[in-house]
């Protein structure tokens, strides 16, 4: 038995030896090589020929419910696997020929895309097996190393992880156009007239140099306080319309109008010393929001809902806030905020005793 892939030769290096190759793998041969351990996973540090991170079920996982929910749209972008064959493989007119019992594939990157993409198989097969055959005939881009050495699989998988930069997560937000609590956040920036010019989209914080109020990221974070657990589209622009009354309302009780166009000076002071414009206070907001959206508070009605907050100070050194455990004394004894979850809580809390709601249990 041989698998054929058709496949480009690419020059590696200086000499004529050094000699790759790129061609793709259908989904269903991912998981037939897998299942038959012909495509290998040096992936546990016992192994003498270790050269691979070790597998995390949960990234799997994602990948697998990545590949269902965008494959019947076409919208399954996945980078190349990379693969070191053992021995070099035969390559003439076109196309690698690969004895099935005599060869390995060793994988130097993308296990969890080839876990992800067996699992997504599986699933597929046990709940839309109609589907299983659609799915199977997906291909993957490989890039084949022919016969490198262990030291420089190893390198390879080095170099390959190294040197690719992830992107903040604000910048990942701000092109995604598939996630519903993504999409209604941009949707505020554009259409809350208190956002315009105030949300950084694509830092991950506000350096002190930022004129900006509230990043991209943590508006996605309140918004899916807002409206957790949410997959689908439907009722979306009736969402974003709610969403909108609550953030037009809680900006406009904001001490100080922050909002207004400030120089970097003044915005360093006014984070220096109002909670209202940190991150924690606008997911506390979401976390509220949620409450009255489950109390079924009109849009109209957001306003007198929120003005109640009005009677908060918001400065940093307030003792409300330590009592809280919103803040804590720092090293050089100033009231400091960490945007841990914790503490979001927390000040969730304080919002929900100003507005009237019936205190959380802790």
């Amino acid at each position: 038995m041989e698998l054929v892939l058709r496949a480009v030769p690419i020059r590696r290096g200086a000499q004529h030896e050094q000699q790759s190759y790129v061609a793709s793998l259908l989904f269903g041969d991912i998981a037939r090589l897998l299942n038959d351990a012909h495509l290998y996973v040096p992936n546990q540090p016992d192994l003498p020929d270790f050269a691979q991170r070790k597998p995390n079920p949960t990234r799997v996982k994602a990948i697998a419910q990545y590949i269902v929910d965008t494959y019947q749209e076409g919208t399954t972008f996945f980078p190349p696997i990379c693969v070191n064959i053992q021995p070099p493989p035969t390559y003439r007119d076109g196309s690698i020929f690969l004895p099935y019992h005599s060869t390995t594939l060793r994988l130097t990157d993308g296990q969890h895309r080839c876990f992800g993409i067996r699992q997504a198989l599986k699933d597929i097969q046990e709940t839309q097996s109609e589907y299983a055959a659609i799915l199977s005939q997906l291909e993957i881009g490989v890039l084949i190393y022919a016969g490198l050495p262990l030291e420089l699989e190893r390198q390879a998988f080095r170099d390959q992880n190294l040197l690719v930069q992830r992107p903040s997560v604000s910048l990942s937000h701000a092109f995604d156009g598939r996630s519903p609590a993504v999409l209604i956040a941009k949707e505020l920036v554009c259409r809350v007239a208190q956002f315009l010019d105030n949300v950084e989209m694509v830092e991950n914080s506000l350096g002190k140099h930022n004129p900006k109020l509230l990043t991209l990221s943590t508006l996605v974070a309140a918004t899916k306080y807002m409206f957790p657990n949410l997959k689908s589209k439907k009722d979306l622009e009736q969402m974003i319309d709610w969403a909108i009354a609550f953030w037009t309302a809680a900006a406009g009780i904001l001490p100080d109008d922050p909002w207004r166009t400030q120089s970097k000076e003044e915005r360093a002071i006014q984070r220096q010393e109002s909670l209202a414009v940190s991150a924690v206070v606008f997911q506390a907001l979401g976390m509220l929001a949620r409450d009255l959206y489950l109390e079924g508070v009109p849009a109209e009605e957001l306003v007198n809902w929120l003005g109640r907050l009005q009677e908060i100070d918001w400065q940093r050194e307030n003792e409300l806030w330590r009592e809280r455990g919103v803040t804590h004394v720092g090293a050089q004894e100033g009231a400091i905020i960490s945007n841990t979850k914790t503490i979001v809580d927390a000040c969730h809390r304080v919002l929900r005793e100003f507005i009237g709601i019936a205190p959380i249990a802790v």
